[in-house]
């Protein structure tokens, strides 16, 4: 038994297969870079939301 895809690809295919693969991982990894940096700022936001309100006490 071969594990090997019943269809044959073009080495143009291929190639093109492997772009927009890597293509939409880079844009995920952007994605999630300014979701991270989103989160960041308000987590800071909030623990210095935090400290002024148990200060006030």
């Amino acid at each position: 038994m071969s594990a090997a895809p019943n269809r044959s690809y073009s080495v143009e295919d291929f190639s093109d297969l492997i772009n927009s693969r890597l293509l939409k991982l880079e844009k995920k990894r952007e994605a999630q870079q300014r979701y991270g940096g989103l989160l960041a700022v308000l987590r800071e936001q909030v623990d210095s939301y935090r400290l002024r309100r148990n200060s006030g006490k």
